[in-house]
């Protein structure tokens, strides 16, 4: 019976998919390609723009330290400063409180010469401070008033190993006083008698000034108002040599990791300020850098997923006309298929499908006269078979035959003849009814012991038959005639010229893998190794499978079609010797059954 069809994908939907693939995914392509493309060059021109202004930014910084530089050589070069701390490092001088009081007037004039200083300090070398703190107003009350001894500090012993030269301290928090200014950087240079040529140190020069100095100079846009458009979210800060930021707009993220506030939606760049000894690093919003491009691209996509509808309904509609022919031919194939072989395909438009019409429908006209002719073979086939059905013999008949001679020798006294007679009848029914049914190995042995003894007779018992088969062997079932071929052979082409001593034994033992051997042998005139060869090998030519081989070919058939890999057969053979044939077929039931089903 035929398998019901299958509904695949119409030619209009394949029609349609393919238009679709071939339009949307070129353009799908130049899309990613363009947005890969804009994306690059985008990034590319951003992170040049970014370190220019790294670059300008970094030269903003330098010209903002310098200016306080600038005020640190003035104090270093201030005439009046160096006497005054000259006087006050004198342990001979007569008032060096009333220098003191100088000096720190000199200085509350230098700390107003510029915003952003916290306070100007000089150390002396006698371990004397001298101070102007413009938050306290006090020379007393000051950030440096809890220090004791001010010539061991890090930044007294920075700016004496500088020998002149100026040195910045990254910013770190200070103490403040109703200010919000938390942190501070402190600018320090060695102050020198430049009277004496050895520029013996005298003291040294420290301005503190605030943080937002530093902030202000590597963030130079003004703050936008509501009337401005939305500015690019961009900061600049600064980080010392191991990423934790000294400098910020943003006060709270002072003393945090860069890595701290970098994220997957952020782009950072840096660039190093050799004066400062500091990173300027730059952290843009990539969301807001390119916010204008994927609003493009959301546009761009809307108007391809416009069009792609747009496609879909024309081509629809155009398809559905293109394929109404193809429909029509296709309900008549359908028609045809359940049994209606006069069916014809009405008028098609005058194109290349009206070719296929006019074929299809020629076709069913050809299908029809030729099942009708073909009902005609049938019925004239079936009255031959039953005709010839008719002439053949009738088993039975050919039974009944033998069973007649058999009384007939039985009247005559022929009781040898007589038994011979019932020997071949059995082996007739046997072998006829039913020959690939499975018995038990006690009736094959029921069977080849009738066949040895018709054989026996034949040659005139120029050989005796030995069998070996324990009793509880008796119930394995095997195929019938499985032996037969073998011991044919071993009879007739084994004991071929033998008139007398000739052996056959037939030995059945069960092995402890679960298989059932049968072993075949004969002392009789064996065979040439290439015959051996040839009775083993799965592909024979017909002149080789022709005579005895046939027989053997066939059962080596049966066992690997009934038992697959787990049945075997092996020949040996020498010249003079005899031969053994080995069967091995496996004892459990179940196994050749799964195997036989299988196979089918």
């Amino acid at each position: 019976m035929d398998k019901p069809f299958k509904k695949g994908i119409s030619f209009r939907n394949k029609l349609l998919v393919t238009f679709l693939l071939v339009s949307l995914l070129p353009m799908l392509a130049v899309e990613m390609m363009s947005y890969y493309t804009s994306t690059v060059a985008m990034k590319t021109n951003m992170n040049d723009l970014i370190n220019v202004n790294l670059l300008q930014t970094s030269k903003n910084l330098d010209t903002s330290m310098q200016d306080y530089e600038d005020l640190l050589f003035q104090v270093f070069t201030d005439d009046n400063v160096m006497s005054l701390v000259k006087e006050i490092n004198d342990p001979t001088a007569e008032s060096p409180e009333f220098s003191r009081r100088k000096l720190i007037n000199i200085l509350s004039r230098y700390s107003y010469a510029k915003e952003g200083i916290r306070s100007i300090a000089i150390f002396t070398s006698n371990n004397t401070l001298i101070t102007y703190d413009r938050q306290t107003g006090s020379p007393y009350d000051n950030m440096w008033s809890s220090v004791k001894d001010l010539i061991h500090l890090p930044i007294y012993q920075k700016a004496i190993d500088g020998k002149g030269q100026p040195v910045i301290t990254p910013p770190l928090k200070i103490d403040t006083i109703n200010n919000n200014e938390q942190y501070g950087f402190h600018l320090a240079r060695q102050l020198s008698d430049l009277n004496v040529a050895s520029l013996e140190p005298i003291g040294v020069a420290v301005i503190t000034v605030y943080e937002s100095v530093l902030a202000q100079a590597i963030n130079l846009e003004e703050p936008s108002t509501a009337n401005d458009s939305p500015r690019l979210n961009k900061r600049n800060f600064l980080t010392d040599k191991s990423g934790i930021i000294v400098s910020s707009p943003d006060k709270s993220q002072i003393g945090l990791n860069v890595n701290d506030i970098v994220t997957d939606s952020t782009i950072l760049n840096t660039y190093y300020n050799m004066s400062s000894k500091l990173w300027v690093n730059n952290l843009v919003d990539q969301n807001q850098l390119f916010k204008e491009m994927y609003a493009m691209q959301h546009l761009t996509l809307y108007f391809g997923l416009s069009a792609a509808v747009l496609t879909v309904i024309l081509i629809t509609i155009f398809s559905g006309r293109l394929t109404r022919s193809i429909r029509r031919i296709l309900k008549a194939m359908r028609t045809a298929q359940h049994g209606t072989l006069d069916v014809q395909v009405e008028g098609t438009a005058h194109d290349d499908l009206s070719v296929i019409a006019l074929s299809f429908n020629k076709m069913m006209l050809k299908v029809s006269e030729l099942m009708n002719e073909s009902k005609s073979a049938i019925e004239k086939q079936k009255e031959a078979e039953i005709r010839a059905l008719e002439a053949q013999i009738n088993p039975h008949f050919l039974y009944n035959t033998l069973d007649s001679i058999n009384w007939m020798a039985i009247e005559k006294e022929e009781y040898q003849i007589s038994q011979m007679l019932k020997e071949l009848a059995q082996i007739l029914r046997y072998s006829v009814k039913d020959s690939n049914k499975r018995v038990t190995l006690r009736e094959e042995l029921k069977w080849m012991n009738s066949y040895v003894y018709l054989q026996q007779h034949r040659f005139r018992s120029s050989f005796n038959c030995e069998v070996e088969c324990p009793e509880h062997l008796h119930h394995c079932p095997v195929h019938k005639l499985t032996f037969q071929p073998f011991i044919e052979n071993a009879i007739i082409h084994g004991f071929y010229g033998v008139n007398s001593g000739g052996l056959l034994r037939i030995v059945v033992k069960e092995l402890d893998t679960k298989q059932l051997m049968i072993r075949i042998e004969d002392n009789g005139v064996g065979m040439p190794e290439d015959k051996r060869k040839t009775l083993l090998s799965e592909h024979q030519s017909e002149d080789e499978a022709a005579g005895s081989g046939l027989g053997v070919r066939n059962v080596a058939d049966r066992i690997r079609s009934y038992y697959g890999n787990r049945g075997h057969l092996d020949i040996q053979s020498e010249l003079g010797q005899g031969t053994v044939v080995t069967i091995t077929l496996p004892m459990d039931t179940e196994g050749e059954e799964e195997d036989a089903n299988r196979r089918r």
